[in-house]
């Protein structure tokens, strides 16, 4: 018989999260496989064998990542400033750092009004900023901000409505 360590660090975090102890009994095992992992997240395991006379020596520590994945939540927080007749700033609150799932590499800004849409790609995760130009005046357009990485692109972020100056 045989029991596996788990430690999990989550590198979103970069804290250490929790450990558990899975019991695998009947010596034939010689595999079993971790389920409900989180994306992009180390994880340490040991293996110790025991019996009725006690717990022999633990294994080395095998360290594994798992893949990124796309990011589960929106940008938070968007927000309009430099509202002119022509541009407006769009900004917004990066992903959660639990829901980023891997480091973010963009984000992709929707924007549209009566008659069109559009769409920027805003590279780097640290650009969270953009100002749209060549506008209409007098204009309602409607935003929304996705962040992606590696794995693909979350969810999008709730419609913001923002009119141009006059």
């Amino acid at each position: 018989m045989r029991y596996l360590l788990l430690d999990r660090m989550d590198l979103s975090l970069d804290t250490y999260s929790t450990t558990q102890t899975i019991n695998i009994t009947g010596g034939e095992n010689r595999a079993y496989t971790l389920t409900e992992l989180r994306p992009y997240t180390n994880y340490t395991v040991t293996v110790s064998a025991y019996n009725d006379a006690g717990t022999g020596p633990t294994s080395d520590n095998r360290t594994q990542q798992t893949e990124q994945a796309e990011p589960t939540s929106s940008p938070e927080n968007i927000t309009f400033s430099s509202v002119k007749a022509r541009s407006l700033t769009v900004s917004w609150d990066e992903v959660p750092p639990s829901e980023q799932n891997g480091p973010i590499t963009g984000y992709l800004l929707y924007y549209t009004n009566t008659t069109f849409p559009d769409t920027i790609n805003i590279t780097g995760g640290e650009n969270r900023s953009y100002t749209l130009t060549e506008l209409r005046p007098y204009t309602n357009y409607t935003v929304t901000v996705s962040a992606y990485n590696d794995a693909g692109t979350g969810p999008a972020s709730d419609n913001r409505i923002q009119q141009t100056e006059q």
